[in-house]
């Protein structure tokens, strides 16, 4: 686990799923067990859901 804490509550008590993306993006997927907050971070660095969602999208043959 890093050292980074929960955006909303700051708590350190949080699950990290590391994933790659349809474009071989790795991102991070993290959860807090405290608030139940979500969120989602690249290279350390926070990012929207919208943004995740739009890398995940398959390009069509």
């Amino acid at each position: 686990m890093s050292d980074q804490v929960c955006p909303e509550c700051g708590a350190s008590d949080f699950i990290e799923i590391d994933l790659t993306l349809a474009d071989q993006t790795g991102v991070t997927f993290c959860s807090c067990h405290r608030c139940e907050n979500r969120w989602w971070n690249k290279e350390g660095k926070p990012m929207a859901l919208k943004d995740v969602l739009k890398l995940a999208r398959k390009a069509r043959a």
